[in-house]
This record gives C-alpha cells, structure tokens and sequence, in this order.
C-alpha cells in the first residue's frame, strides 16, 4: 500500500511539471503549423515559447506580432515587431506590421514613417508597397497609391501582378 501511495505522488508531481519546451525554433515550426489550420491559440503558445526560450528570435517575434494585431491588441504587436526589426533589420514587412498597429492606435505620422522604412529595408517585396499604398489610398493620397500599386506590380510574381493590374484599372478608370 505505501509502494502504491509512493507510486501515485510520483506521477501527480511528474505530470504537475510542465512540459519540456523545445527549441525557438522548435516552436517556432510549431506555432507556423498551428497558423497553417488557423489554431490561434496553439500558434500564439508557441510563439510565446519560442520568445521566452530565446527573447529576440525576430521570426517568432513577427508572428506573435501578426497574431497580436489580428487579435486586437495593437500595443503589444508593436513590441514584437519593434523586436523583430531589431533582430532583422531587413525586415520590411514587420515595418509595414507595425506601421499598421501604429494606424490602429491613430499614429498616422508615425505608421507614414514604418511605411516608407519598409520599402527602405525591402524595394523587392512587393507586399510592403501594396501596405502603403493602401495607406495612401485611405488617407486621400491616390496618386501615390497608384505609383506605390505600379511599382508591387512590377516585382509581384505573375498571378499577384495580375490581381494588381485588376486593381489599378479600378482604381485609374
């Protein structure tokens, strides 16, 4: 009877323990799975587990960053993408992320600033001209949006710049 008592404790205090977490990166293909079948929750676990195993892994700070705007919590997005440009600075699109948090929270000048540094970090990635231009178009600037839209057109792969082109001829007639 003590041997069983003995035996239970030991597996109560082994399955209080949390799990072993793996690597950053580890969780980081985690949290990507977890995107892939829209499990938000399971994906923004390991993310935070891919942060707090390594606090300035850009990659995992950039999609708890998305997550984080997705999910309405503009501020805290911010942060990560502030990490996650930190961690690479060539990444524009985590400029274009947190320019459009800075949008949320009414920082127009300061999301005009993320906007303009993400084509600065990246001039051959179309989807941070189509961020700003979308800017642009909001904020009445159209013919900057067209020139923004011409320019993602000509770096987009086929079927992108055929969708762009679609847009543009809205936009333009």
């Amino acid at each position: 009877m003590r041997l069983l008592l003995c035996v239970c404790a030991t597996l109560m205090a082994l399955l209080a323990l949390p799990l072993r977490a793996g690597t950053a990166d580890d969780e980081l293909a985690r949290g990507l799975a977890a995107l892939e079948v829209n499990d938000v929750v399971a994906a923004m676990t390991a993310f935070t587990a891919a942060l707090e195993a390594e606090p300035t892994h850009a990659e995992a700070a950039y999609e708890r960053g998305r997550l984080l705007l997705r999910i309405g919590e503009p501020l805290n997005a911010i942060a990560d993408f502030t990490t996650a440009i930190l961690g690479n600075p060539g990444n524009g699109r985590a400029y274009a992320r947190r320019g459009e948090a800075k949008l949320v929270l009414k920082d127009a000048d300061g999301a005009r600033a993320d906007f303009d540094r993400a084509i600065e970090a990246a001039p051959g990635d179309f989807e941070v001209f189509v961020v700003r231009a979308t800017f642009r178009m909001k904020s009445g600037d159209l013919a900057g949006a067209i020139a923004d839209l011409k320019a993602a057109k000509a770096i987009a792969d086929p079927k992108t710049a055929e969708t762009i082109a679609t847009m543009l001829q809205k936009i333009e007639q």
